[in-house]
């Protein structure tokens, strides 16, 4: 078992960097000893955080951000060049597909897997939970060549997750496989939570990260950039995906730009505030006539005025689209969509709901359509956003812009919506047994 009173993990300066060589000929010469050229590159650059034994960590970042890095030299595959990393207990690292030979059968790989992380001596006691959990029946004997890309993923968590580590290391692996077998992968993960395990999850999902970890830590060009609680470093990680910056956080949060001294690293800015006005992105502009520009939009507290990211159900929220027109027209309309990550529609609203009148559009003024509603009780997630309007008797479409942005709805964690699943959420309720005599 890990020792209570020690980081279950220790990573302290840990740096990692590559040679990268111009030619095979120059790779050569630098292993005889001779002269040669490189650009060296850092994957890590001096990370250091504790991991403390039962907590539960969430990693983000962009592709290329070093988290994958990081974890393989937690999990002992890499060395890193400076620095260490330091785990107590037995340790397991959940990388899908690790070792996988595709002309092995997925039994075969199942041993090679286990011996490639030092853990072939409970073979024989995991095979059973592995061949159980994938579900893969007899195509566990046939050649990995063989599966589809969800057999694959099936035989890949299973046997990740096989075994009793103290810590675990989860490498993007809440994408595999169909609907049903990720929510058994996600169950999975909840039980090595309620046991108090120790876990390290890297996904780019920012709702698993609020939703299952405590803890998080943002990696950005292989640099630290912010530790702290998991919904804090999640939303900040999302804010600059979204909006190239970051809002200012209340708490102890610890905020960490390891970048300001590099000048090949991208700017991050951590302290400033969410624009006020959001720019449509013209790659998600699906209908243009030319005849009318939307030039931002940004969603309002009704109340205090600040501007959202976030909705919070049962809220009153303003929805503003500015614009202007390059000639005069006859506006019949505005309407907005919101998706939820399937694709499906969640909620639609048109002017012509609340029995707007069409409005003639004099090209030398400016205007905001500015929807007012209150934000129903869908359940917490993310949200992508569409919008556009119309003209003329028959309302024809002139402008559209197509999942531009996104926007989350959350919850405050309660018992009731923790537990509640499906497409709204109860906010209150009861449940009562009655005995008739």
């Amino acid at each position: 078992m890990t020792n209570k009173q020690q980081p279950a993990i220790r990573i302290n300066g840990v740096t990692k960097s590559y040679r990268i060589y111009p030619t095979p000929t120059h790779r050569l010469r630098d292993a005889l000893g001779w002269k040669a050229e490189y650009k060296q590159f850092d994957a890590l650059h001096e990370v250091s955080f504790d991991i403390m034994p039962g907590e539960f960590w969430g990693i983000v970042g962009k592709n290329g951000s070093g988290k994958s890095t990081l974890l393989k030299i937690v999990a002992g595959q890499l060395q890193p060049t400076g620095g260490e990393a330091v785990c107590s207990g037995k340790i397991t690292l959940l990388q899908l597909g690790l070792g996988f030979d595709p002309e092995l059968t997925g039994l075969e790989n199942i041993r090679q897997s286990r011996m490639l992380q030092n853990l072939s001596d409970d073979f024989e006691s995991v095979v059973e939970f592995v061949k159980g959990f994938s579900e893969l029946g007899d195509f566990i004997n046939y050649p990995v060549k063989t599966y589809s890309s969800g057999m694959h993923s099936r035989l890949g968590f299973a046997t990740a997750v096989a075994g009793d580590p103290d810590v675990l290391i989860a490498d993007e692996v809440l994408a595999v496989g169909d609907m049903n077998f990720s929510q058994k992968c996600l169950a999975k993960m909840r039980e090595f939570k309620d046991r108090g395990k120790t876990v390290v999850l890297v996904t780019h999902d920012v709702n698993s990260v609020k939703s299952f970890c405590d803890h998080g830590a943002w990696l950005n060009e292989g640099r630290l950039i912010r530790l702290g609680s998991a919904k804090t470093v999640a939303e900040s990680f999302r804010n600059f995906m979204l909006y190239g910056s970051i809002r200012d956080v209340d708490g102890v949060d610890e905020v960490i730009d390891q970048s300001a001294s590099d000048t090949s690293s991208s700017e991050i800015n951590v302290t400033s505030p969410v624009e006020s006005w959001l720019v449509p992105k013209a790659v998600r502009r699906t209908v243009s006539s030319n005849q009318l520009e939307i030039s931002g939009y940004r969603f309002l507290d009704h109340v205090s005025r600040q501007t959202l990211s976030m909705w919070r159900p049962g809220e009153t929220i303003e929805f503003q689209i500015a614009f202007c027109a390059s000639e005069a027209l006859q506006l019949h309309s505005f309407a907005f969509t919101l998706h939820d990550r399937n694709g499906l529609v969640a909620l639609h609203l048109n002017s012509e709901f609340f029995d707007v009148q069409m409005l003639a559009i004099d090209p030398s003024k400016r205007y905001e359509a500015r929807f007012c509603f209150e934000v129903p009780m869908l359940a917490g997630g993310d949200y992508s956003i569409s919008f556009g309007c119309s003209s003329g008797n028959e309302g024809q479409l002139i402008e559209k812009f197509d999942h531009d942005s996104v926007i989350q709805i959350y919850w405050d964690q309660s018992n009731v919506t923790n537990r509640q699943g499906g497409y709204v959420l109860v906010p209150s309720g009861s449940f009562t047994y009655h005995r008739h005599d």
